[in-house]
């Protein structure tokens, strides 16, 4: 490996024995730090860019793709020696107004007016509070196996937007030319932590690619159309024996009277002349 390369990444961190970070999740259950709704999935570094602790960059770039390896790193290699003077004691009334929600217990992480830091303890008005990266002056030991190295236009593309932004998800991408045209999965749509991160996206693409143009496209489905009704036929009705006599009415018997009206009247006898 050597620096520039986009690698996809599985690993495990721990310090004293205790695992501080993973993108395993059974790693995560067997040590009883498993955090519901976090997303274990391989994560997609640049080597040689900078955001892996150095010892851990260097390690990278001597293994190769589907081999576990491990890397012991002294405080220098990882994240330096502490510094003393990061170590501030403040107010609690300045505490409680920078950190209303803190719970108040020793480790918790906090944001500070714009810093990040790690609570020490309370000491009735007062607070002690540690600036300092909380694994700075500690031996790591990391676990790792890089998964892939990505090649294909289309794949950096899709690599580099997960980087930016851990979705859960990959998104659609089509390449023409010098344009990429990404499809957001779902879950942009509604992230506020979006909004942020797509222009994070947008220059990494800009540094590491040679697209001239970027277009993201979020797709919605609209209102459909109900289905037509389809018209049902009326049950054809059965006549009935009322219905039928109503139709034919039985023809009347004759009866003797109006019979014998229409009888011929009987022939006189004729008469013999003398």
């Amino acid at each position: 490996m050597r620096d520039g390369d986009i690698i996809t990444l599985d690993y495990e961190g721990r310090t004293d024995g205790e695992l501080f970070d993973t993108t395993l999740e059974e790693v995560a259950k067997a040590d009883d730090v498993h955090e519901e709704g976090h997303i274990y999935e391989p994560i997609t570094v640049i080597i040689g860019e900078g955001r892996l602790v150095p010892g851990l960059d260097a390690a990278l770039k001597k293994a190769k793709v589907g081999e576990a390896s491990e890397a012991t790193l002294p405080p220098d290699e990882a994240y330096g020696q502490r510094d003393p003077k990061l170590i501030e004691t403040m107010s609690r009334k300045r505490f409680d107004r920078a950190c209303p929600d803190a719970k108040g217990y020793s480790g918790e992480e906090l944001e500070i007016e714009g810093r990040h830091a790690h609570l020490v303890a309370i000491y009735g008005s007062r607070v002690r509070v540690d600036f300092n990266q909380h694994l700075a002056g500690k031996e790591l030991v990391f676990k790792f196996t890089i998964k892939s190295k990505v090649s294909k236009a289309a794949d950096k593309v899709a690599a580099l937007f997960n980087m930016e932004y851990l979705s859960g998800e990959e998104p659609q991408v089509k390449l023409t030319e010098k344009h990429a045209e990404i499809t957001l999965p779902d879950r942009c749509k509604f992230d506020p932590a979006w909004f942020q991160a797509k222009y994070r996206v947008v220059a990494a693409l800009r540094k590491h690619t040679d697209l001239e143009e970027i277009t993201f496209i979020e797709s919605y489905e609209g209102t459909k159309p109900e289905p037509k009704k389809t018209k049902k036929k009326a049950p054809v009705k059965k006549k009935t024996k009322k219905a039928a006599s109503k139709k034919k009415a039985p023809a009347k018997k004759k009866t003797k009277k109006a019979a014998s009206k229409k009888k011929a009247a009987p022939k006189k006898k004729k008469v013999a002349k003398k």
